[in-house]
């Protein structure tokens, strides 16, 4: 059962998740602007869109940028290759089909976890790349998760109430000045118990 909690920073805990993770797989990784609070020794940043690693914000030499289409995961990488893999704000950018397939195959590639963070529900977004750097495609949302639907194919979840408002440039405009905060999803699925 998940649980619901007010906060409006998840990095102390999905610090605590990717604890002892001695390489993570980031998938959908941006900018990767998260990575430099990723305490592992080997950090893959995959993204499909090529100008987003060009451009990327964090650049030490333990992680190594790679030019890839998430959706063939299974490919890219042999079973038990990274301790975690982690979806940071790129589940909600497959098709369901296709993030229910990536999920599968990170659940191969992984060792011990995988990590996802995630708008609750279907947060609209289309036609917008707010760093300008022409990816407006691949940052179209096309599915929206549910706590019931991970908990089903067994993720533990918390929900982050009104995690997402209008401090979120994307956020206004999908829904306005007035609508109320969305919730977000921090899940993740044990492997090695």
């Amino acid at each position: 059962m998940y649980h619901e909690i007010q906060k409006t920073d998840f990095l102390p805990l999905l610090s605590e998740l990717l604890r002892f993770s001695d390489s993570v797989l980031d998938v959908g990784s941006g900018l990767g602007v998260l990575l430099e609070y990723y305490e592992s020794r080997l950090i893959v940043a995959l993204d499909i869109h090529r100008p987003y690693l060009e451009h990327r914000v964090y650049r030490a030499p333990h992680v190594i940028p790679l030019n890839a289409d998430a959706k063939l995961l299974d490919q890219l990488f042999l079973p038990n290759s990274f301790s975690a893999v982690t979806m940071i704000d790129s589940l909600e950018h497959f098709t369901k089909e296709d993030g229910t397939s990536i999920l599968q195959q990170a659940e191969k590639i992984a060792k011990n976890r995988i990590i996802i963070f995630t708008p609750r529900g279907f947060f609209p977004q289309e036609g917008v790349d707010h760093y300008n750097l022409q990816g407006e495609v691949y940052q179209n949302h096309y599915s929206g998760w549910e706590a019931e639907e991970l908990e089903s194919i067994g993720y533990q979840v918390i929900v982050l109430k009104g995690f997402h408002n209008q401090k979120n440039p994307s956020f206004e405009e999908s829904y306005g000045t007035e609508h109320e905060p969305v919730d977000a999803l921090l899940a993740w699925k044990i492997l090695d118990e």
